[in-house]
């Protein structure tokens, strides 16, 4: 299955997560959309498919953000190094 990248590009003024060719959105800020974004993906990876966040930075340069691989196919988790009982 191909991974499914969900871009957030600032277009017209606003933020938007570009899937697939389709813009979700407006967002009032790259952090809106960014979040946004990550929870699309992780619908998305809740199906088994993998996927990637990517955000510009100030510069334009485009970073991975998020990427199931690395999250448990989605499913939040502790990034501390030490885990508390619930």
């Amino acid at each position: 299955m191909a991974k499914a990248l969900y871009i957030v590009i600032f277009s017209q003024g606003k933020w938007w997560v570009d899937f697939e060719g389709r813009a979700h959105g407006p967002h009032p800020t790259r952090e809106v959309a960014a979040l946004e974004a990550r929870n699309q993906a992780q619908f998305s990876a809740h199906m088994d498919r993998p996927c990637e966040v990517l955000v510009p930075d100030a510069g334009g340069r485009y970073w991975v953000v998020w990427d199931s691989r690395d999250a448990g196919a989605g499913v939040p988790h502790a990034v501390s190094g030490t885990r508390t009982a619930a």
